[in-house]
């Protein structure tokens, strides 16, 4: 039988949700990284929620996080590669 995902504690859900109000406060420079980090997060656990029930909503839900996890992962991705684009024209006097 393959291996199931660690049931999901209170605690963990406790813990994620004290992260999600901190990253409120976040500075508006580490916003999009720290953004991805809580997504992950929650996708995690969504996804072993979903991975212990036959619940069509539940796992959803859970796909539904990973689509944004990665929406905000190729945001990030952008945007990096947008700043390094800007940060050659700036050096170099070339155009992106």
């Amino acid at each position: 039988m393959a291996d199931q995902p660690a049931r999901v504690s209170a605690r963990e859900i406790a813990d994620f949700l004290t992260a999600l109000r901190e990253h409120r406060s976040v500075p508006a420079a580490a916003e999009a990284a720290s953004r991805v980090d809580i997504l992950a997060w929650k996708a995690s656990l969504l996804g072993r929620m979903a991975a212990n029930t036959r619940d069509p909503e539940t796992r959803a839900t859970a796909a539904a996080a990973r689509a944004d996890l990665a929406a905000a992962r190729a945001e990030l991705a952008a945007a990096r590669a947008e700043g390094l684009a800007d940060s050659y024209v700036l050096r170099t006097g070339g155009e992106h």
